[in-house]
């Protein structure tokens, strides 16, 4: 990676990402939306895309990725967005401050967000990655994640600028074992970075095959039961294993580099120890302790600041800076606890729950299921079910097993967790977790998915007392749960009043109940998920 020597104020920071080879890359979407300013693009995995975003930042323009699935009424809103700041952009500070890259946060945690990273921040960073990894001619990356996904700017990115290969992996065929088998062995990558998802869909298409080219393999964005990551050793047995932190923010900022053993065999990753240049502090109400040093069973909040941090958000044509303390550091909002010189992940602060009286990490629940070996993946809630607070953990089958029963993940997960810290109602997914555009699990979809199945059983009772009563000339069957009952004329206001009665009766739901809240009863779904809501006994119809 090299930014181009500069003498003049008017010099403009350049990066060089076009002696590196793509290939496997797939076509470039023709509804992408530039000037001589700015670029919007979907993020295709080829050759142009990298080269258009290059040439827009090298030019002090501003260029956004953003998710190969995106609406074009989302493209054109974050054009809109992207230009006026652009422009603002150019009439206050020039070029010669150097472009931004402007990437979606990964929205595992809320709405995304457009984080804005500047070049000569970018620049560094793709430095250290390439000097920590020995990056060069003969690297051959495996690219797994979207490139509108941060993680890109090492795997692809630094790869590139390194003049190394790429192999770009269709982001939609990451459960495609035929498919990735073929990359692992027409390729043989020798540098692979993955989620706890793309991990296991790897050991999965790789069938009891090694593969000796890989000689490092960076794990970021989760947890990983240790079953799995001894399925992983036996796959790459001559890599070495990094477990890396960051986020879109401050990109990766804490790293720990482990043996094939330590890899395996740890209960738990360690998150690491600060990246050359980061400063990452543990934060116990106001009192921060500068790691590594940080004494033991120090507990805190993460903050951190990096040489490649990002400016702010671009929202509605500006920059808003990012919520940062009175010194520059960016809080994670995550827990973590020095033990004997390591520091162990806690979980986010902003998944802490209370049920029954007790505090609960959501994120150790997800990875106290993970941990027995028994499930792929978990994504855990709180949701309210007739008048109480009732955890949920929705899970899908490990990539070298069949799905365990509830029974058997209830009585492996009690082991290690409190009675008051169990799931109340599981959902075991048969296919894996569908994804963001960003390669984790969508926890919408999955909280969605789970809850209609759950409501399966009333969502039926319901449309047979409509079909029965009020549609007889069509089937439950042939009506949809999401069909707006008074628009198509299927109920009018007086069998409206009717099949309100009904639900009371039927499932003892006090009448004022539903009266005061009958927007939310339209469609075979939510009756459904209004009567769950709100009965008072377990009598079905």
């Amino acid at each position: 990676m090299t930014l181009t020597e500069t003498t003049a104020d008017t010099a403009t920071p350049q990066l060089k990402l076009s002696t590196g080879t793509i290939v496997e890359g797939e076509d470039k979407g023709a509804d992408d939306i530039a000037s001589l300013e700015y670029g919007v693009y979907r993020a295709a995995k080829n050759r142009q895309l990298v080269d258009e975003c290059v040439d827009v930042l090298n030019r002090g323009g501003v260029a956004a990725l953003v998710p190969t699935t995106a609406t074009e009424t989302y493209l054109k809103s974050i054009a809109e967005c992207i230009k006026q700041y652009a422009r603002s952009r150019h009439q206050t500070e020039g070029t010669t401050t150097g472009g931004i890259l402007a990437l979606p946060t990964s929205g595992s945690t809320g709405t995304p967000k457009l984080v804005a990273i500047p070049v000569t921040g970018l620049a560094q960073f793709l430095r250290w990655g390439q000097d920590y990894f020995d990056f060069d001619t003969a690297t051959i990356s495996l690219s797994l994640s979207p490139w509108n996904f941060d993680v890109s700017l090492l795997d692809t990115w630094s790869v590139l600028s390194s003049g190394g290969t790429v192999v770009a992996a269709a982001a939609a065929r990451l459960h495609d074992t035929a498919y990735l088998a073929r990359l692992l062995n027409e390729y043989r990558p020798t540098f692979v970075q993955v989620v706890p998802s793309t991990l296991d869909a790897l050991a999965n298409a790789a069938a009891g095959t090694s593969y000796s080219s890989v000689r490092n393999i960076v794990l970021t964005g989760g947890v990983v039961a240790q079953p799995a990551r001894a399925a992983a050793v036996k796959l790459f047995p001559e890599a070495t294993f990094h477990n890396v932190y960051g986020a879109t923010e401050v990109n990766d900022c804490l790293i720990e580099t482990l043996s094939a053993q330590q890899f395996a065999s740890a209960e738990t990753l360690p998150l690491g120890v600060p990246i050359a240049g980061c400063e990452v502090y543990l934060d116990t109400d106001g009192d921060r302790q500068l790691l590594p040093e940080a004494a033991e069973a120090t507990h805190g909040e993460l903050l951190v600041r990096t040489p490649w941090m990002a400016d702010g958000y671009i929202h509605e044509g500006s920059i808003t800076p990012l919520p940062v303390t009175a010194d520059a550091l960016y809080p994670m909002n995550d827990q973590a606890l020095s033990v004997k010189g390591q520091l162990m992940y806690q979980g986010r602060r902003d998944r802490m729950v209370k049920v029954r009286g007790q505090r609960i990490n959501l994120e150790e629940l997800e990875n106290a299921a993970r941990r027995t070996g028994l499930i792929g993946m978990a994504c855990a809630w709180l949701a309210s079910s007739r008048h109480a607070e009732e955890l949920h953990l929705a899970y899908t089958a490990p990539d070298h097993g069949t799905a365990a029963t509830g029974l058997q993940l209830r009585m492996a997960m009690s082991a290690t967790l409190p009675a008051f810290a169990m799931p109340n109602q599981l959902h075991a997914f048969a296919d894996p977790f569908p994804l963001n555009g960003n390669g984790k699990p969508d926890f919408p979809t999955i909280k969605s998915r789970a809850e209609s199945e759950q409501l399966m059983p009333t969502i039926n009772n319901v449309k047979q007392y409509i079909v029965e009563t009020f549609a007889t000339d069509i089937t439950a069957d042939q009506l949809p749960s999401d069909v707006d009952l008074l628009s198509t004329g299927i109920l009018t206001s007086v069998t409206t009043v009717q099949l309100l009665g009904w639900c009371a009766r039927t499932y003892k739901i006090p009448i004022n109940t539903i009266l005061i809240n009958p927007d939310e009863l339209k469609t075979p779904e939510g009756i459904a998920g209004f009567i769950e809501a709100n009965r008072t006994d377990a009598v079905t119809a």
